[in-house]
Order: structure tokens, then sequence, then C-alpha cells
């Protein structure tokens, strides 16, 4: 049975969708990659697709970007639907989800302006965007040779080529080392500080606290929560505890130094802290060394845990030696029950008797009292 079409009312989003839906066929028959998401990108800035793995993530970035066609639902990018409107917007969209398919054996500067050849984009363009990536000075080697950073900055290179106004990355720091990651996070974030409307999928939680200015969290192919970042995830900042030999003077220091310090126990709780590393250091300076300094974060799957809704328990099917057992068991409760209406019954009808006996003896008492009174 076909799905009734959906219509998005026009608004001021970069991307909508509604009632999106998409399955797959596998061995074990269709499975459900997106179910009834309805999505909302603001223009500008930078959005994050939140969600563990399965979630949904990149089939919704696949499904934006025409690469997989939805089962339902409706999607807008920039006013027009898509994916019948994707020709038309194929200047203002920019984006990096699955391989790049750049040849190994071509530079990064080469590979560049193929795409920019068929993409009828000016040469000059491909200089910026490497500048732009900061792979200027690797633009001349061989793609092949590229570390996973540089194939990220290549990709993105390639997203930036037609000056984008919306930009869709899946999963950009994957595979990076903390550089790199730090690298490509910022790099993003210029671009949205800069009017872009930038829309990355991502498994990690801290990459969407700190550079996303909303957020869209998955789960199972629904939006379990959307919304401004800091209300839905708190900021990037941590609470540490920390154990050492004086805590009292290593209060007092890390008060002085400007953190906010609570008692635990035998240990100190430091909130709302960027760098534990600072923490090491305020008290290096102090000559005071932790034994014990533990980050406190909330995890990816505590988050989905705690924004989930609360589903009624399932009873657990009885087995049958249960089930003969709860039988035996109401059987047992009706016939005490019984029992016990029938004792209210017998001690009714016993103290029916016993009150008319009662009555009837007070009535010969007062005939017989009558009649001496008259024999007197």
């Amino acid at each position: 049975m076909p799905y009734p079409v959906r219509v998005i009312p026009a608004s001021e989003a970069a991307v909508e969708t509604l009632g999106l839906r998409k399955t797959y066929r596998t061995v074990r028959g269709r499975a459900v990659g997106i179910d009834g998401l309805d999505l909302r990108v603001p223009a500008g800035g930078l959005h994050a697709l939140l969600g563990l793995p399965d979630s949904g993530k990149t089939t919704a970035l696949r499904l934006l970007t025409g690469l997989a066609r939805a089962d339902a639902g409706a999607i807008k990018i920039f006013g027009v639907p898509v994916p019948d409107g994707l020709p038309g917007l194929v200047g203002r969209i920019g984006a990096v989800v699955g391989e790049p398919g750049f040849q190994p054996w071509l530079s990064g500067r080469r590979n560049l302006g193929l795409l920019a050849s068929v993409a009828g984009v000016p040469r000059t363009r491909v200089d910026e965007v490497l500048t732009r990536v900061v792979l200027a000075d690797r633009a001349k080697a061989a793609y092949g040779t590229y570390s996973a950073e540089e194939e990220s900055r290549l990709a993105l290179a390639a997203a930036l080529l037609r000056d984008p106004d919306l930009l869709v990355l899946d999963e950009p720091s994957a595979g990076l080392d903390a550089v790199g990651t730090r690298e490509i996070r910022q790099a993003l974030r210029r671009l949205a500080d800069q009017g872009k409307t930038v829309l990355v999928a991502t498994g990690v939680l801290t990459e969407a606290q700190q550079i996303a200015d909303t957020v869209t969290v998955l789960d199972r192919g629904r939006v379990l929560a959307q919304g401004s970042t800091a209300d839905l995830l708190g900021d990037a900042k941590v609470s540490v505890r920390v154990r050492l030999d004086e805590p009292a003077k290593a209060a007092t220091a890390l008060r002085a130094a400007g953190f906010a310090i609570r008692s635990d126990g035998d240990a100190l709780q430091v909130d709302g802290v960027a760098e534990p590393s600072d923490i090491s250091r305020a008290l290096a300076k102090q000559k005071l060394f932790a034994g014990e300094l533990v980050p406190q974060r909330e995890d990816l799957a505590a988050v989905i845990g705690r924004l989930r809704p609360v589903a009624p328990p399932v009873p657990k099917p009885l087995s049958r030696a249960e089930e003969r057992a709860a039988r035996k068991a109401a059987e047992q409760q009706a016939a005490d029950r019984k029992k016990a209406a029938d004792q209210r019954k017998t001690d009714q009808r016993k103290a029916d008797k016993e009150a008319a006996a009662k009555k009837a003896a007070d009535a010969d008492q007062d005939e017989t009292t009558k009649r001496a009174e008259e024999e007197r």
C-alpha cells in the first residue's frame, strides 16, 4: 500500500523533512533505516545529527543528498522539494557522504581540478579551497600517499569548490588523530561562523557539544529530541574527581585558581572543567600532586537513555509450571473466598436465629408480666 504524500509548509529552515521513511531489503526481511523522521535544520550555523551506530544518521544524509530515495515523506532544502528539485540546488550544496572517489595516482590538486572542470568552477578556486583547508603544501602529492587526515581535508575542499550555502558531512573526524580532529572541527566552525549552514552526522558526543549550535538526537531511525545544543546536551565541560594527600590545601589552591570545588568523601569534586590537565598544573604550582584525577563525563549512550521515553514494563511470559502454580493459587483464592462467604452466611443465619429467639423470649416475658399484673 503506498504511503500518503506529505507536504512541508514554507519556512525559514535550510533543511526540513516530514514523515521521512526508508527501509532496506536484508536477508532477514525489510530493515527500517529511517522511521517518520521530522527534521528541521536552521539556516546558518552548525547542526549535528547525533546518534549511536545504526541510528539512521547516514541514511538521513543519503536521502537529503539524493544518494537514496525515501519510501515516504517529504524533504525541502532551501524551500525546494527534494529529490525532484536537486538539479537546481547543485551549486548551493556541498556534500561529503561516503567515499569521495578520488583517483589515488593523481595529485590532490589534479583531483580537485577534474571536479572543478565538471562543475564549471574556475581553476583558481582549486587553490583557494586547498588553502582554506590547510592542504596547499600537499597539493602536488599523489592522493594515494595522503594520511586519513589529509584525505578528510581534500574531501572537504571538494565539497567547498562551488562555495555552497549548505555543507553536508558524514562523520568528518572519523579516523583522525587528536590534532586532525581539532583542525577539522575548527574549519567547520569557521564556515558556520561565516554564515554557511553546516550539517554534520556524528556519533561523538563531545564533537556535537564543542561545535554544534543545534542538534537532533536520533535513535533507531526516529528523532528523540532536537533543539539547541546547550539545552539538550550541555557543554563539553566535565566534573573531575581528585584524590590526594592534602585535600584541604589542594581545595584552597584550586579555588584560588578559579575552580569550583566541593567535597566528596575523602576526595574533591571539581565541576565545570574544560581541560582536566589544568587541574594538574594548578596543583603542581603549589607542589601538590594528585594520586587520582578522573574526569566524569556523560557518554552518548547515557544521553540517549536519558532522552528515551520510558516504556511501560512488558510482563514476562509465564512458564507452564508457573501457569499451573498461578491457576492453583487462583483456584485456592476462589475457594477461600467462597468458604469465607459461606461462613459469613452461616454466622448471619445463626445471629438472625438468636435474635428471633431473644425477641420471642422477650415477648413471652412481657406477656407473663402482663398476666401477673392483671391477676393482682
